[in-house]
């Protein structure tokens, strides 16, 4: 039996591109449940033009991506809370769908993960939040797949608000393979090979 992916409703985003030099670490730790994993969700997007960056040195990964891929987006006003800036909780979803697009890009079909009785699911993520976005910021987006041990693949995102890159934040996540019981398993060749496959051609260009 084929996993439902949760839908939900993206944010808007700025088709352009820019630059940044991040030297950022990673420390504050915000948990979420292995039981309740966040899906790589199904989500419909306008289309991306994108950006790739290097990481700082610090951050790179031998059997990982040395670069980010990178989306810009813009703040909605019901993203807001009570303070009138971006709720916590809404940068997680920024976050995903980032994840989404990038393994779009790389050519892996949640889709047919599904039918295959399958899902990829976050079983923990680790945010540090550094500044706040307001209404109507525009900041972008850079991830990349950091590396893949027998059953997990890390990621790790950084957001900078635009135009000056300014940073916003900075997250770690590890994703899952699931079975169809919910029960982890190896991360998939055919995974791995796509990823692999993304990284020579992106590399050799």
């Amino acid at each position: 039996m084929a996993l439902r992916f949760n839908l939900t409703t993206p944010p808007p985003m700025i088709v352009s591109s820019t630059r940044a030099n991040p030297s950022l670490s990673f420390n504050l730790r915000s948990s979420f449940s292995s039981t309740n994993p966040l899906i790589l969700t199904r989500m419909h997007f306008l289309p991306t033009v994108s950006r790739q960056s290097s990481p700082p040195p610090h951050l790179k990964a031998e059997n990982g991506m040395n670069w980010y891929h990178e989306i810009e987006m813009e703040v909605r006003d019901y993203e807001l809370d009570q303070y009138d800036v971006v709720n916590n909780a809404v940068y997680s979803s920024y976050c995903q769908h980032g994840r989404h697009e990038l393994v779009k890009v790389i050519g892996i079909d949640c889709d047919e993960i599904a039918r295959n009785g399958e899902a990829v699911a976050i079983s923990d993520m680790f945010i540090k939040y550094l500044s706040p976005l307001r209404s109507g910021n525009k900041f972008v987006v850079k991830m990349r797949i950091s590396g893949f041990s027998t059953m997990r693949v890390y990621f790790e995102h950084l957001i900078f608000k635009l135009p000056n890159n300014e940073p916003i934040l900075e997250a770690k996540a590890t994703a899952v393979y699931l079975d169809k019981n919910y029960r982890p398993i190896r991360v998939t060749e055919d995974f791995k090979s796509k990823v692999a496959q993304f990284i020579h051609r992106e590399e050799s260009d």
